[in-house]
């Protein structure tokens, strides 16, 4: 029989736990001036328009749509209402009628829209079955840099073009361009990210030069609303070709110049709550928390046979700590106005046995796991992927393993969609030991507003306030880490949560352009709105700035890229991310090991005995202009120690 314990004071606890995450620094955040009046380029159902509202009078607005085919469209019933931040308008279509509903934060629209081809009459709440997303383009993304666009060149090459400023250049711009797929090989078409030369650019106007060994590109294009277009040549070939695109990743921190240490809280603080918005509907507080204590007081799993590539040196470190079996229920705030919503969560948490000194608290984990993983997994020590939990606790580190799965078929098909997204069988990803499917956050009568990893990062997030409140935890050294997915998730947590003090992803730092067309597993990707025209990888480690950061790949790991040395990409992002350290540089380290898709420490390694400690690249930047052979050497130097010295490193214990 379980033994449940109801936690009486959850929602205040919860409050007073969301209002630390969502604030990053001690400065009061800025107030939301963002409103309806603007220019916005709505994702509707996946159907591109752009909506213009303007305010003639005070109170009043009226506005304009124009679709895909460049037809204006009258938009009228603009209701704006400050306190709720909601949206409301009637589209008035080519013998159809859409209502629209949807709440704006800094800039950014979240929402529904009916659709009828009978009535122009407003439908229930229950007939806005569909869902659209966007932004005003004079409020997010605004300035000149930094920007980015989404490029189709000559009609095959699937690219990224980034702009920012620089110190260095006669322009005061730099550009950088990544072909990460075509159209004829998808991901086979990868190549390296190039710095490119800015000779002009003013909003409208685009000039940039492409260098390579055998030849150079000279790109000219002009700017029109949220696109792109122009034409290149290259020497070597006569005539011209063309390229378009329209804009990407509008939330960008950007890779140029550094915004500062007020700049960047300014900066993380307003994408903080655009993601929120975006993946979680505004990352709600649970109403009630329900912990229920399904076993308590276990044994550590056996943990042998070791996997053959563990290399955390188990055989020296007892498993000297003690498990209990979680559930978590919650019930969450339901934005129609019915019943709450329900959410259940399962995990396991470890606790040492062995005393500390008076006074002193014990250092903790946030674990999550990968696909086809669970929280037993992850604690259970003899899996090849997931062994990571038993390994920390071993020594001496309080962990709690979340388990991370997926929805059931019913919850990723919509009613809009002929197929689902994400082709799943509804058993989840390991449900023999507790990790079965995931039902969406969603109210009844209605799919589900959330992305999946919303879902997935919230309950991290809410494990990490169970975790805070136990009185033997030090609430100042909690770091979170996972493998594969639970090294997207750990990303995501750790750029969203500011509670966590240091992250740890492993297997996951993919170039989101490549991953999109490399056929891998597309539970990353958002339902409702395009993740890539938001952030980028590199993003979300610049929201985790400064504190410490240790992103975990392989040299041979190819499941997120074809391309020769899959680690490229790796180092792409991570010299990015760099910029958004600063002053603090040297919280941030790429752990590149040898291996494939697998989690290290750099202890003892049963296999490769010579590959121990930390091991971070020699060249992270390039060493002559214009060049990008840097990308792809795999050369590599001990850092700190293994990687639980590195831990202590950073925790300062």
């Amino acid at each position: 029989m379980s033994d449940s314990v109801e936690v009486k004071f959850g929602c205040l606890l919860s409050i007073l736990l969301l209002f630390v995450c969502t604030c990053s620094s001690p400065r009061a955040m800025a107030a939301d001036t963002s409103g309806p009046v603007g220019t916005w380029y709505l994702n509707a159902n996946s159907f591109r328009t752009t909506l213009t509202i303007f305010s003639p009078a005070v109170g009043s607005l009226t506005g304009s749509l124009v679709n895909e085919s460049g037809i204006t469209e009258a938009v009228d019933n603009i209701s704006w209402d400050l306190g709720s931040r909601r949206l409301e308008f009637r589209r008035n279509g080519n013998g159809f009628w859409q209502w629209y509903r949807g709440t704006i934060v800094e800039g950014v629209l979240v929402g529904r829209f009916s659709h009828n081809q009978q009535s122009s009459a407003k439908p229930a709440l229950v007939n806005y079955t569909f869902h659209v997303t966007g932004w005003d383009s004079a409020y997010v993304g605004q300035g000149l840099v930094p920007r980015a666009y989404e490029l189709l060149i000559n009609d095959n090459y699937r690219a990224v073009l980034r702009i920012d400023f620089s110190v260095n250049t006669t322009t005061g711009f730099v550009g950088r361009l990544k072909v990460y797929s075509t159209v004829a090989g998808n991901s086979a078409g990868e190549e390296p990210e190039y710095d490119v030369e800015v000779s002009q650019w003013d909003g409208t106007h685009l000039n940039f030069i492409r260098r390579d060994p055998n030849w150079t590109q000279t790109y000219t294009g002009t700017v029109a609303g949220r696109t792109i277009f122009g034409t290149f040549t290259q020497t070597g070939t006569t005539g011209s070709f063309l390229w378009s695109g329209s804009r990407s990743q509008l939330l960008t921190y950007g890779f140029g110049v550094p915004k500062g240490p007020v700049g960047r809280v300014d900066w993380q603080d307003r994408t903080r709550r655009q993601l929120y918005h975006l993946m979680m509907g505004d990352n709600p507080p649970p109403l009630s928390r329900n912990v229920t204590v399904l076993r308590s007081n276990l044994p550590p799993f056996p943990a042998t046979p070791y996997p053959s590539e563990r290399d955390d040196n188990p055989s020296q470190h007892g498993q000297d700590y003690r498990l209990t079996e979680l559930q978590f229920d919650y019930t969450l705030p339901n934005p129609y106005g019915g019943a709450s919503i329900s959410r259940r969560s399962h995990a396991y948490l470890a606790v040492p046995t062995t005393p500390l000194p008076a006074g002193s608290k014990y250092p903790a984990v946030l674990a999550v796991n990968g696909h086809g993983g669970s929280a037993a997994k992850v604690m259970r020590g003899t899996d090849e992927l997931y062994w990571y939990g038993d390994a920390f606790a071993r020594r001496g580190f309080v962990v709690l393993a979340v388990d991370i799965s997926h929805r059931p078929r019913v919850d990723r098909r919509t009613p809009y969609m002929n197929d689902p997204l994400y082709p799943d069988p509804d058993t989840g990803d390991d449900p023999a030991q507790g990790n079965g499917p995931h039902p969406a956050v969603k109210a009844a009568g209605f799919d589900s507003d959330w992305e999946e990893d919303g879902e997935r990062a919230w309950d991290a997030m809410r494990g990490l306030d169970y975790l805070l409140e136990q009185i033997f935890v030090d609430a100042s050294r909690v770091l979170v880490t996972g493998l594969s997915m639970g090294g997207e998730i750990t990303t995501i947590a750790g750029a969203l949560d500011p509670r966590l003090s240091l992250s740890i992803p492993a297997g996951f730092s993919p170039d989101l352009g490549v991953m999109l067309y490399n056929g891998n597993h597309p539970c990353w990707r958002w339902l409702h709105a395009d993740l890539r025209e938001y952030v980028d990888a590199s993003d979300f480690y610049a929201l985790t700035a400064p504190r410490p950061l240790v992103i975990e790949t392989g040299k041979v790991d190819f499941t997120f890229s074809r391309f020769a040395a899959p680690f490229a990409a790796d180092k792409q992002i991570l010299r990015r991310a760099r910029l958004a350290y600063g002053g603090e540089i040297g919280n941030v380290e790429h752990y590149l090991h040898y291996d494939q898709h697998r989690y290290h420490v750099g202890d003892v390694n049963p296999t490769h005995t010579s590959e121990t400690n930390v091991r971070i690249p020699e060249v992270v930047e390039p060493t002559a202009p214009w060049s990008y052979a840097w990308e792809s050497d795999n050369r590599t130097f001990p850092s700190r120690g293994n990687l639980f010295e590195t831990v202590s490193f950073f925790l300062e214990f």
